[in-house]
């Protein structure tokens, strides 16, 4: 199965070179990258350049502000993939990433992530090239100490076991609090297209997954959770205050989810109706 996998990355090349490092080592080879840059830089594609042996496409546009729905409805414009999976761009994905979410995969059903949250200093490594997420990874047991002391939350989210084991199994029913996460989700293509993809009309703002989630069970799918095996860092950084921009988002959800339009008005393709 083909798997086509979305970045969405603004300004952070550094990162998304550690990512495209990281995708070098994936044991799952058969997948094409869609980097779906929200503005237009040549020093990206200049960057895209340096790695012939991933499968890239690369889609932006002009930089006005977060426009992220935006871009990754022009990268889903041109997925080949039957399988679609979600990072962010300060996210290094573990080398049994994408073999994981395959294994896992079911029609109607959204596969759930988290994260292990590195902390400033390990980040600062990593984006100097002092290290290596593979490393770190490799050794991940005997990165503890190193790890806590640093600042790493969630560090249980490093933790993997094989994808519907029944550790993993285990692990993951004992927790039923399943929701989408942006930086770590997936799909078949045809259920993403079923809701005509993101929403438009909820921009500049982190609500983009709540807007998913309900969008999709109210389209008929499930959520399941692929944490302890679907694993990925993510890289420390400042956060910008968007309150104002979520209470608008939130009324926007709220109005929909009233009208049961769970299909994207503005989505993918642009509706009348």
């Amino acid at each position: 199965m083909k798997v086509s996998l979305l970045i969405p990355t603004y300004q952070d090349l550094i990162a998304l070179e550690l990512i495209l490092e990281a995708l070098e080592y994936q044991t799952y080879k058969n997948f094409e990258l869609i980097v779906a840059e929200d503005e237009q830089s040549v020093e990206c594609k200049q960057l895209l350049k340096k790695f012939p042996n991933l499968e890239i496409k690369h889609v932006s546009h002009v930089d006005e502000g977060n426009r992220k729905a935006i871009i990754l409805n022009k990268g889903l414009g041109i997925v080949t993939g039957e399988y679609l999976i979600f990072i962010d761009g300060d996210i290094i994905p573990f080398s049994t990433f994408i073999e994981s979410h395959v294994a896992l995969a079911e029609p109607k059903t959204v596969l759930c992530g988290r994260r292990v949250n590195l902390g400033e200093a390990i980040s600062t490594e990593l984006r100097e090239k002092r290290n290596s997420a593979y490393n770190i990874e490799k050794h991940f047991f005997k990165n503890y100490n190193y790890l806590k002391k640093n600042g790493t939350r969630h560090y249980e989210q490093g933790l993997r076991a094989n994808p519907d084991s029944w550790i993993q199994k285990m692990l993951t029913n004992s927790n039923k609090n399943v929701h989408i996460l942006g930086s770590n989700f997936s799909c078949f293509t045809k259920d993403m297209f079923a809701i005509n993809g993101f929403n438009e009309d909820i921009i500049g703002t982190s609500k983009d997954d709540v807007d998913l989630e309900w969008r999709f069970i109210d389209s008929g799918c499930q959520m399941k959770s692929c944490k302890y095996c679907a694993n990925l860092f993510h890289l420390d950084h400042s956060r910008v205050s968007r309150i104002e921009e979520e209470n608008i988002a939130k009324k926007q959800m709220k109005k929909n989810r009233e009208d049961g339009r769970y299909i994207a008005k503005n989505g993918i393709k642009k509706l009348s109706n």
